[in-house]
């Protein structure tokens, strides 16, 4: 019996073969890829003692990969609008006070305040100086955070000002990050937060908005997905403040602690510190470069297609080494070895051209499904022959014995009627269970891999 993925006149074979076959053969050997992908997935998810792991796969994005590239790369940019000034060394609200004195001294646009001077504790001039300084300056934007978070349609029930709030006139954004905290990666910044059911502007919307000058936003209440493409920000201690004014006239700048270790957060290119991260925040909000994901279903058709696409080529390679008469070459380089290699230099380029997709258009493309499944291809071609061998034997096996002529007289309508509804029937059967693994899958590969196609 021939094997038709690995005979020798295999490329020949195919040339006289249907379309529809050829399509049939690849597109079952695709889908049974999908299928045997999807139970492993599976199997992790049910998996108790897998947690660890799948809490580390879970908070890995593609991106991280694009990110790696670049900065391996690529020369980061240096921000031409954004300043940050360290307050870190401060201890009292006097000197915070004086420092944005001889900030406002020099004009800048915008000055957000990454600190939230919530309650008025013992020091009385410290105070005044605070509320001397804010109540004369009216580009500043404050600080907030808010607590006890109940549920999607009230949101916060707890917010804490600065201790001037009913005092002066003030504009204030929160500060919180999505609500995982301290166990994530910090990809995204809110745009807005409720509060007892309102809406109200996070910080590095108050700050971007107001430096353009108009609404940034427009009414949008979901995260901005940060984008980290390497940054150079422009950072003075609060003494250098007076050299470089330069670094402060029309600019946005932002004063907050760099060195605080409690305000240190975990990022796809590395710890940094809370005022850095508010800065990327707003700079993805004022260049309109936040990052986009490819919608699923898109996804899923270009991830099936280059599965497809992949299997094709190698099933090609393979009848073509099978039937060079070189031993060499049939042996050792059409051995699954070399198109192993092969396999990983092509998924390589598709890694580059979505490497450019990313740097050229901020478009998230989530190969990390599609990788996945190709590396069951070679598994899934092996067992479409066998179950084709098998189910070929055993045709062959019931047609070696022929019903007497009279049975098969009386029978033979009824036996091609039941032959051809069991034929139907066992093809819906097995479409409905590669749509029920399809689908079990798609939901659980995105909960194990955390596939950014939310």
């Amino acid at each position: 019996m021939k094997n038709i993925l690995h005979s020798g006149q295999g490329g020949s074979a195919d040339s006289r073969r249907p379309v529809g076959d050829f399509l049939r053969q690849h597109a079952s050997i695709t889908i049974l890829s999908v299928c045997i992908s999807g139970f492993f997935a599976l199997v992790a998810i049910l998996a108790k003692p897998l947690d660890p792991v799948k809490q580390a796969i879970k908070d890995f994005s593609f991106t991280d990969i694009y990110y790696g590239i670049q900065k391996e790369t690529a020369q980061p940019d240096t921000s031409r609008v954004i300043t940050i000034v360290d307050m870190t060394k401060l201890t009292s609200r006097a000197e915070i006070a004086k420092l944005l004195d001889d900030i406002e001294g020099h004009s800048p646009k915008v000055v957000g305040i990454d600190i939230c001077f919530d309650n008025e504790g013992e020091d009385i001039e410290g105070n005044d100086a605070l509320l001397r300084t804010v109540g004369k300056h009216k580009n500043i934007v404050h600080s907030m955070k808010m607590l006890e978070w109940r549920n999607d349609s009230i949101g916060w029930t707890k917010a804490i000002h600065s201790f001037y709030h009913d005092i002066l006139d003030i504009a204030e954004g929160s500060t919180n990050m999505p609500r995982s905290l301290y166990d994530k990666i910090k990809r995204r910044v809110p745009v807005s937060e409720r509060y007892e059911g309102k809406c109200y502007p996070s910080f590095v919307a108050q700050v971007a908005c107001r430096y353009a000058g108009r609404d940034l936003v427009k009414g949008r209440t979901d995260d901005v997905k940060i984008n980290f493409s390497p940054t150079v920000f422009r950072s003075l201690a609060p003494e250098e403040v007076s050299q470089h004014p330069e670094l402060i006239a029309n600019q946005i700048v932002l004063v907050g602690a760099k060195y605080e270790d409690a305000d240190f957060h975990w990022t796809p290119i590395g710890k940094m510190s809370g005022v850095e991260l508010m800065a990327y925040g707003t700079q993805s909000i004022l260049y309109d470069n936040e990052i986009v994901d490819m919608p699923t279903s898109l996804l899923c058709i270009i991830s099936l297609l280059v599965i497809f696409f992949v299997e094709v080529l190698q099933h090609k390679y393979l009848n073509y080494m099978a039937s060079s008469k070189r031993i060499f070459v049939r042996y050792i380089v059409g051995s699954g070895y070399v198109l192993s290699i092969l396999t990983f230099l092509f998924t390589s380029v598709l890694l580059g051209l979505s490497f450019i997709a990313f740097k050229m258009f901020n478009l998230s493309f989530n190969l990390a499904w599609a990788l996945s499944v190709i590396t069951f291809l070679g598994t899934s071609r092996s067992m479409y022959t066998a179950l084709t061998n098998y189910f070929t034997a055993w045709r062959d096996s019931h047609a070696e014995t022929p019903a007497p002529a009279d049975a098969a007289q009386r029978t033979g309508v009824v036996a091609a009627w039941v032959y051809g509804v069991r034929k139907w029937v066992g093809r819906l059967f097995f479409t409905l269970c590669l749509t029920v693994l399809f689908g079990s899958f798609s939901t659980s590969a995105q909960s194990v891999c955390g596939a950014e196609v939310s």
